[in-house]
């Protein structure tokens, strides 16, 4: 699944999409997959390209942050068929931080607090 900032959220529902992504239990924004595609998926195009997240302008670039590693994901038939800058790495890695920085603020706001 695709992980979103506020941002991109923000910029989505102002362009008039409201569903299209979930709030998970560790407090990341997921955006949501129906039938096993991209909610924005429509007969094989994306419905908000030109606004699509950065993830998504990024992809199949993936980040294993446990590995600390950047890669191409094996899941897309197309791989192959990109090339990505470390200027992208770094996009991919600053994305997946601001992902990390909400889900955590998100988090400690919903936590119950303790005596």
């Amino acid at each position: 699944m695709m992980t979103l900032v506020e941002d991109e959220v923000g910029r989505l529902e102002a362009a008039g999409h409201e569903g299209f992504f979930e709030l998970m239990t560790d407090g990341a924004i997921q955006l949501r997959n129906v039938q096993g595609s991209c909610f924005f998926l429509d007969g094989g195009h994306c419905r908000v390209y030109a606004i699509r997240p950065e993830g998504c302008r990024l992809y199949p670039l993936v980040l294993d942050p446990a590995q600390d590693a950047v890669f191409l994901d094996d899941y897309c038939p197309y791989r192959e068929e990109f090339s990505f800058s470390s200027n992208d790495h770094e996009r991919l890695r600053r994305s997946v931080e601001v992902e990390e920085e909400e889900a955590e603020r998100r988090r400690t706001r919903t936590s119950p607090e303790t005596p």
